[in-house]
């Protein structure tokens, strides 16, 4: 396994296929399966291409000899009033499912808490659906505490969400930790 960098625009339709895969796994018995069935890399691809376009430094990659083995998209909060008072956001963490617990994701969280830092932003914050189990002991394992809940509409499915932060200016809880 190679270290963690930054995509490049080669790297867009691998990701956008990850994406779907990662759903359509990871989130089966949560999500409906009508959405997860609706899914395609092809119907992916274009909002992966955009935010590549508009955003290449939130974007990382961990590769290994099949290709893609996870990636993160990450950077500043972009709803400040839902995420107040953290200042900079994992918009979501996708590793492909053969390399679950073979420390992609910790490579890749560990990454985006790096360049927040570089940023000068110094609370982090993790939105997931309340329902996965194994996204939230992730989150857990590594130092995130939950401060906030919400709900996610999907089509015309809401389901509960759980926000996972690391010390934020503002955040009086001495049970959240750095990044």
């Amino acid at each position: 396994m190679v270290e963690v960098r930054s995509a490049t625009a080669g790297d867009v339709a691998q990701i956008a296929w990850l994406h779907v895969q990662s759903w359509q796994t990871a989130y089966r018995g949560v999500v409906p399966d009508e959405i997860l069935r609706s899914m395609s890399a092809e119907r992916s691809l274009p909002g992966w291409q955009k935010t590549f376009d508009s955003f290449p430094d939130n974007l990382a990659v961990v590769y290994d000899e099949i290709g893609i083995a996870g990636f993160c998209c990450a950077g500043p909060v972009v709803d400040s009033e839902k995420n107040n008072p953290f200042t900079f956001e994992i918009y979501g963490i996708h590793v492909r499912p053969d390399c679950h617990r073979k420390g992609v994701g910790s490579r890749l969280v560990t990454q985006a808490f790096d360049r927040g830092r570089q940023l000068g932003l110094d609370g982090a914050i993790v939105w997931t659906l309340e329902a996965l189990v194994q996204s939230r002991r992730f989150y857990e394992k590594h130092g995130g505490v939950v401060v906030k809940s919400g709900a996610w509409t999907v089509g015309r499915f809401t389901l509960p969400e759980v926000a996972y932060g690391w010390s934020a200016p503002g955040l009086h809880s001495r049970s959240v930790p750095p990044i």
